[in-house]
């Protein structure tokens, strides 16, 4: 009895041969999936990053995540390579109230733990997790103690050659289908340009529903990176960011918003400097408002922060010190 010879098969579970023969059939539908699979092999093209992170590159030169007021400081101790805990105290802001925060970290190479505390016993935690190079999942959960404003999310990342995707969900509610849903795709189509899309679906109650649909394109050269969003209402956000040298970057943002016969824009201007000792970022905007933060590293494991907010249209300014001590 003759043992038939051995075929490799292909990821789609047809045999190799197979799949070479009806690669090109204009009537087989596993043959178009090879042609334009093979095809973009070929191109050789590059990942062109989560969809989230867009704009990274210009945001990080903006004061977003940096700017406070009031006194602050940020105490960090890491217990082990892979667990790491900081207390921050902060009082005298305009904004909040005092207040005291605990973080706990625990990171490995495919898994990152993150959780919260403030002395009000609110707690905010993230789980995530690398199944493999190209797929990850993570949770993040909000409880608060006023009624309303806690919340979980769920998403799953999957990350391609040269393509990513995401998928989310804000409180969902399986029986009611209730909740936010989000899904997003950014697909390479040369070496340094990309295109997605987003579409959102918002649904607070049964009875109510509304969804939002936008476009993206992101371009990145050798030293600079411009993208620019559009969405279905009216509302486009373009960026451009500029690497100088290594230790000086720009960014710029402009958001327009045509609605009606409301026409509303604000340009954005950051730089972020980057000294031997030293890191300064500064902002301003077309509404009059100038921001920057000195971060000052006095020692090893040492900084000094200055921040500073004036909003010259409303006459209001904002003043804050802190220090940042890592163990």
């Amino acid at each position: 009895m003759s043992v038939p010879a051995y075929q490799p098969f292909s990821p789609l579970g047809i045999p190799q041969k197979q799949q070479e023969k009806t690669q090109y059939s204009p009537w087989n539908p596993m043959g178009w999936y090879s042609s334009v699979n093979s095809y973009r092999q070929r191109l050789n093209l590059p990942n062109p990053g989560k969809f989230e992170r867009l704009h990274f590159e210009t945001k990080d030169t903006f004061l977003t995540n940096y700017i406070f007021d009031g006194a602050q400081a940020n105490i960090i101790k890491e217990l082990s390579g892979n667990f790491h805990v900081q207390h921050q105290f902060s009082l005298g802001s305009q904004v909040a109230p005092p207040m005291y925060n605990f973080m706990a970290g625990y990171t490995t190479e495919r898994t990152m733990m993150q959780g919260t505390m403030d002395n009000d016993t609110n707690m905010n935690g993230t789980i995530r997790h690398m199944w493999s190079p190209s797929s990850m999942t993570k949770i993040v959960g909000q409880f608060t103690n006023t009624p309303g404003h806690s919340m979980i999310q769920l998403e799953q990342d999957y990350i391609g050659t040269d393509f990513s995707a995401n998928v989310k969900a804000m409180n969902p509610s399986p029986l009611e289908f209730t909740g936010i849903y989000m899904a997003s795709y950014l697909q390479s189509l040369t070496s340094n340009f990309a295109v997605g899309s987003e579409f959102v679906l918002q649904r607070p109650t049964t009875e109510i529903e509304e969804s939002m649909m936008s476009l993206v394109g992101k371009y990145t050269g050798k030293d600079f990176v411009a993208t620019a969003q559009f969405q279905g209402v009216g509302v486009v956000q373009a960026t451009y960011y500029q690497r100088i040298n290594e230790k000086v970057d720009f960014g710029v943002e402009l958001n327009l918003a045509a609605q009606g016969g409301r026409r509303e824009a604000v340009a954005t201007v950051g730089g972020k400097f980057d000294f031997r000792q030293a890191t300064f970022r500064g902002q301003i905007d077309t509404t009059g408002r100038t921001s920057a933060v000195l971060e000052e590293k006095m020692a090893p494991g040492f900084s000094f922060l200055v921040s500073g907010d004036l909003d010259h249209m409303k006459g209001q300014s904002k003043f804050g010190v802190g220090i940042m001590l890592s163990a």
